[in-house]
């Protein structure tokens, strides 16, 4: 028992991207990766990519963590971030030394498309400093992928995909798809901020639209609910329903937030030897929950200012508060947008205002959803949402100059 108590220290690591005690929801995007890992081992074809976006904590890295996790040895994972390579050779190396027994393989076939380059030490690939041609490098790639395949099912998970350099994305999305057409077990799955879209579409400008696509929003309110109570039953610990509401009601939903109210008050519980939580330990751990949220705000406002976003947002936040925080028109939201240029003294264009969209997307501080509409066979309505309700209160008092908790 005093072991599993003294878990409760790490139980929740919120802003790590580390697998959650407990992955709340995201049933949708869990399913398909695992019909396709059973696709991949089963020898079935695989129809597309897989990409996951959202904004940043919305729980993206730990749950591709979570499912990379699941994957038995009857398949082949590389988890890379385009900061881990500068050119297309390193990410040949990436792949090559993700199995080093391949390299002595494939090294031989491999070496004559790089020409006069200079080989690394270690693994026989172009430097981050040489550059080959894109047919070489694509022959290249498409290769190395074909051995890997040949040997075990190969997923590849990137993470950060936002950052993808466009000319090796342009390799890399072609590649995937080239292979996947001549039957190579291979899934590529990216995930990024929302303006993901945007950056692969600069490398291959049909990618998008023929991949799987999963937005990560906000979880439920039940969601919410088991993401903090289920990891703490499972150390001896009950959380009073009133308690657990109101956490998620305080935390809005954000998986972020979810991670450090519960790191917060299990860290509580573990020092006070508590065994269930109630209100009076909500109101004990909210003064230290509340500053780390804070701080993530305070970051967040700094950007909107370092984007000359400052004025939109507030804009768009007292819009938001007019609707008690429920969706807004995507066309209402290109009219404040447009109208918040004006007051800066900027011509409002349509390439400008969809700028400045998909900027206060990108750092999460509007999430675009889909409305059906009421009509049948008519299609769903375009509208934006809070990213995170509680950035945009934050944003509008500081706007204020007012202090509020």
């Amino acid at each position: 028992m005093a072991e599993s108590r003294a878990k409760l220290k790490s139980l929740f690591r919120p802003g790590t991207g580390a697998e959650p005690p407990y992955l709340a929801g995201r049933l949708e995007e869990q399913a398909y990766f695992n019909d396709q890992v059973e696709n991949l081992v089963e020898g079935q074809k695989i129809v597309s990519d897989m990409i996951v976006y959202g904004p940043r904590g919305n729980g993206k890295t730990a749950m591709l963590r979570y499912l990379q996790k699941k994957i038995d040895d009857r398949l082949e994972t590389l988890w890379v971030t385009p900061s881990e390579f500068e050119s297309t050779g390193q990410l040949i190396e990436l792949i090559d030394s993700n199995d080093p027994g391949l390299l002595k393989r494939t090294q031989k076939f491999i070496r004559p498309l790089f020409d006069n380059l200079s080989a690394s030490a270690n693994i026989g690939v172009a430097p981050a400093q040489a550059s080959l041609s894109r047919p070489k490098e694509m022959l290249a790639l498409k290769a190395v992928l074909r051995k890997k395949c040949k040997k075990k099912p190969f997923i590849m998970i990137m993470d950060e995909a936002h950052t993808l350099n466009p000319g090796i994305g342009k390799v890399l999305l072609n590649v995937s798809q080239d292979i996947r057409g001549e039957d190579c077990p291979f899934l590529l799955v990216l995930a990024g901020t929302p303006n993901l879209e945007a950056e692969l579409c600069k490398a291959n400008a049909t990618f998008w639209s023929r991949s799987a696509i999963f937005p990560l929003g906000r979880l439920s309110s039940e969601e919410a609910h088991d993401a903090l109570a289920l990891p703490l039953k499972q150390h001896g610990v009950a959380f009073d329903h009133e308690a657990a509401t109101e956490v998620s009601s305080r935390a809005h939903l954000y998986p972020y937030f979810i991670q450090v109210w519960g790191d917060c008050i299990a860290k509580r519980l573990y020092k006070t030897g508590a065994s269930e939580v109630t209100m009076d330990t909500v109101r004990e751990v909210q003064e230290k929950a509340i500053a780390k949220c804070s701080a993530m705000y305070k970051n967040r406002y700094a950007e909107l200012w370092e984007m000359n976003l400052r004025s939109t947002a507030i804009r768009i936040g007292q819009a938001f508060s007019e609707t008690d925080g429920k969706y807004i028109p995507g066309v209402e939201i290109e009219s404040l947008v447009g109208k918040a240029l004006q007051d800066e003294g900027e011509s409002p264009t349509n390439e400008l205002i969809l700028d400045n969209i998909r900027k206060l997307s990108h750092i999460g501080y509007i999430w675009e959803i889909s409305i059906p509409s009421k009509a049948e066979g008519e299609d769903p309505l375009l509208c934006y949402e809070p990213g995170i309700p509680s950035l945009m209160q934050y944003v509008s008092r500081q706007a204020m100059g007012r202090v509020e908790r």
